[in-house]
C-alpha cells in the first residue's frame, strides 16, 4: 500500500510540474505575440504618417489661403498646414473652422458630450479634406483607422453651410486618436522653448504626428512620432 502512495504522489507532482511549464510556455508564446503584433502595427501607424504627410506636403504646394478677416485676432493667413486644433472645445473648433475657411458656418453635430480629445486629429482630417489632392491621400489611408465615432460609438458630424458630412479623426491600430501638432507647445518635453518666445506658439517647419503607441499614453517612451 505504502508503495502505491508513493507512486501516485510523484505522479500528481510530475503533472503540476508540467502545468507549469505549460503556463511558462503559454506565457512566452503570448507576450512574443504582442510583441509581434506591436511591431506590425507600428509598421502601419508609420505607413499611415508618410501618407499624411504627403498629404500635408500637397496642402502646402497647393497654396491654400486660409480668410483674412480684419474683424477678429485671428490671423491664418501666413500658415502653409491645417491649423492646429488640439484640445479645442466644440465651440472653438466650429468658430475656428468657419473663420479659417471662409465659411458662413459650422456646426458639430453630436448625440452626447464632445470630447476635446479628438479635436487635433479631426481638424487634421476636416482641413486636409477641403484640397482634392489631398482627398485623394486620405482616402487610402486604411479605413480601420479612420473613425467619425466617439467613445460610445455615436457618430459625430459636422454642418458646413447646411449640409452634413462625417467628421472623421484618424486612430492608430490601438485605438486610440492620433496627435497633430502644428506649434511649438512650451509643455513639451522634447522641444525646447525658443529665447524671448512670445505667448503664441511658433509653427513648426513641418507638422508632427503622435501616436500614443500600444500603452495609449502620450509622452511616454512607446510614443511613436513622424519625425522619427
Amino acid at each position: 500500500m505504502e508503495k502505491n502512495r508513493q507512486k501516485i504522489g510523484f505522479t500528481i507532482l510530475e503533472m503540476l510540474v508540467v502545468v507549469a511549464i505549460i503556463v511558462i510556455l503559454a506565457s512566452m508564446v503570448i507576450t512574443l505575440a504582442s510583441r509581434f503584433e506591436d511591431r506590425g502595427n507600428e509598421r502601419v501607424i508609420k505607413s499611415t504618417f508618410a501618407m499624411l504627410d504627403a498629404a500635408l506636403g500637397e496642402f502646402a504646394d497647393y497654396g491654400y489661403e486660409y480668410k483674412d478677416d480684419d474683424s477678429t485676432d485671428e490671423d491664418y493667413t501666413d500658415l502653409s498646414f491645417p491649423l492646429d486644433c488640439n484640445n479645442f472645445l466644440r465651440d472653438k473648433f466650429e468658430s475656428v473652422a468657419a473663420e479659417a475657411l471662409g465659411l458662413g458656418s459650422t456646426e458639430v453635430v453630436i448625440n452626447r458630450e464632445y470630447d476635446p480629445n479628438y479635436s487635433g486629429s479631426a481638424g487634421l482630417y476636416f482641413f486636409l479634406s477641403q484640397v482634392p489632392d489631398c482627398r485623394k491621400v486620405l482616402d487610402r489611408i486604411d479605413v480601420s483607422l479612420v473613425t467619425n465615432e466617439d467613445k460610445n460609438g455615436d457618430p459625430l458630424r459636422i454642418e458646413v453651410d447646411g449640409k452634413v458630412y462625417p467628421l472623421n479623426r484618424i486612430i492608430d491600430p490601438w485605438g486610440e486618436t492620433i496627435r497633430y501638432s502644428y506649434y511649438i507647445n512650451e509643455k513639451e518635453e522634447d522641444e525646447v522653448p525658443l529665447p524671448n518666445e512670445p505667448e503664441r506658439d511658433k509653427p513648426r517647419t513641418f507638422p508632427l504626428l503622435t501616436s500614443a503607441g500600444p500603452d495609449g499614453e502620450f509622452g511616454t517612451p512607446d510614443d511613436i512620432k513622424s519625425n522619427e
